[in-house]
């Protein structure tokens, strides 16, 4: 609990300030504030957070995240931490994909608002069609970037493979014509832990080479929810997994067990 205790002393104050006097006020008149300022004020909350967890950040392909054109981006999932990883990483805003259950959590859905994203009623078929319509909507205005985890659950056991992707999630990139950047994660499982050992806990995300419009014209979106599913777990089984067990055993604070299920 030390590791946590820590934490919240170090980042506490700075989350309920930036909650009471920006997110809230932002989330009640968000057409005052651009998006840019919103998501870097976010962005830089986040980053705080990474720091105050101990979390050695690690970054690959930053290079293969389009610039000048909006995107759609897949993940595998693992832990709450997720979404925070990747705002910490993204000069860009980006928008998520969540459950509705989100909503129950204390600060999540003013700071969802404040990035403008969408949850989904999972037991509702309606609710969910009608926010990947406003998604794809969003896509074709070209007004903002996207992130979903296709999963639709997170996989806390680092050594299970990732779950399959459900094809209805690509629905919005290939009705919008969007770039879908691929995108894989490991290391998050650590860092809700409820027993931390380590004073570093290293997080690995890994962007991959994205697909274009003409690359996936003709497929439908299960080919494209396996190929993508097949290639996020090729990146974590033959290099962020083997980095991550290769960092974990080096560590001098404990002795890492690969097989150890957090």
């Amino acid at each position: 609990m030390f590791h946590y205790s820590k934490a919240i002393l170090r980042v506490g104050g700075r989350i309920l300030a930036t909650y009471f006097f920006q997110i809230k006020k932002w989330a009640k008149h968000i057409e005052k504030y651009p998006r840019e300022l919103r998501f870097s004020k976010m962005r830089n909350l986040c980053r705080h957070i990474t720091n105050a967890l101990s979390i050695d950040l690690q970054v690959f392909g930053l290079e293969n995240v389009p610039h000048d054109e909006t995107f759609y981006l897949v993940c595998n999932h693992m832990s709450a931490f997720d979404p925070l990883a990747f705002i910490s990483i993204l000069d860009k805003p980006i928008a998520f994909v969540g459950k509705k259950e989100l909503l129950k959590a204390p600060f999540v859905p003013k700071a969802l608002e404040v990035l403008e994203s969408e949850t989904i009623d999972r037991d509702d078929l309606r609710q969910s069609l009608e926010v990947m319509l406003r998604i794809e909507d969003s896509l074709k205005r070209r007004e903002k970037n996207w992130m979903i985890f296709p999963e639709g659950t997170r996989i806390r056991d680092q050594l299970l493979p990732v779950a399959s992707f459900h094809h209805g999630t690509f629905r919005p990139a290939v009705k919008s014509k969007t770039i879908i950047l691929p995108a894989a994660i490991y290391g998050t499982f650590r860092v809700f832990s409820k027993k931390p050992q380590f004073k570093k806990y290293p997080v690995f995300v890994s962007f991959l080479k994205p697909m274009t419009p003409e690359e996936y014209q003709g497929l439908s979106t299960s080919d494209i929810a396996q190929i993508m599913q097949e290639t996020i777990q090729r990146e974590i089984t033959y290099h962020l997994r083997p980095l991550d067990h290769k960092l974990m055993s080096e560590s001098k604070d404990k002795k890492y067990r690969y097989t150890q299920v957090l």
